[in-house]
């Protein structure tokens, strides 16, 4: 357990993000989360099945899949909720005495409000024989989100010759500091460039 964590904390980068005076370094997955997907894989396995579960690390997530899928009469939407039916008790005692594990059936929960300030979000899966947590990669998500709204921001540039920090909060919604951010980054890049002052300030494209 100690070395497949060790593995998955390697692949786990760390992004620098500095405002102002203040540096904040965020980790691609969040810890908690890794940890609890790890537990689930290990502790609530069907081990009656030689087939091993396995750890997928891409660049934009990390699957976590564990061999045996849920008990009889349970579904995932009664997991979710809380409700714990152990495969293994007694391998589930060890790892609560070992301190590993809090409470039964917090799992999941403590995964997702991992993601609560995300918008990307946690996938389970379910067969009848496997169960898989999908953890997405959130620097990679704000970078694809970025990405997102650079282009819808220079998309209305094209199409209207120029725009003013109002129309970016409406198309992107978002507050006036977050679109003047937005904006200020693509006229540090070269992207668009800035015509007047005060209210009347426009961007256009940059030359």
């Amino acid at each position: 357990m100690n070395d497949l964590y060790s593995y998955i904390d390697i692949h786990n980068e760390i992004h620098a993000e500095v405002k102002g005076l203040y540096r904040n370094d965020s980790k691609s997955y969040p810890e908690a989360a890794v940890r609890e997907a790890m537990l689930n894989m290990l502790i609530h396995r069907d081990y009656s099945f030689s087939a091993s579960s396995f750890v997928k690390i891409y660049s934009d997530r990390i699957e976590f899949v564990s061999v045996g899928g849920l008990l009889p009469g349970i579904k995932l939407e009664d997991v979710e909720l809380g409700l714990s039916v152990c495969r293994n008790k007694n391998l589930a005692d060890i790892f609560y005495r070992l301190e590993l594990i809090e409470a039964y059936g917090t799992g999941l929960k403590k995964i997702n409000d991992s993601y609560s300030e995300s918008s990307a979000k946690p996938q389970i899966e379910v067969t009848e024989n496997a169960f898989k947590v999908v953890l997405p990669n959130l620097n990679q998500s704000q970078k694809n989100n970025a990405q997102t709204n650079e282009e819808k921001i220079l998309s209305e540039v094209k199409k209207s010759g120029g725009i003013k920090r109002a129309k970016v909060q409406e198309i992107l919604g978002v507050s006036l500091s977050t679109a003047t951010r937005f904006l200020n980054a693509l006229v540090a890049d070269g992207k668009l460039c800035l015509h007047g002052t005060g209210p009347a300030t426009e961007y256009r494209m940059g030359k």
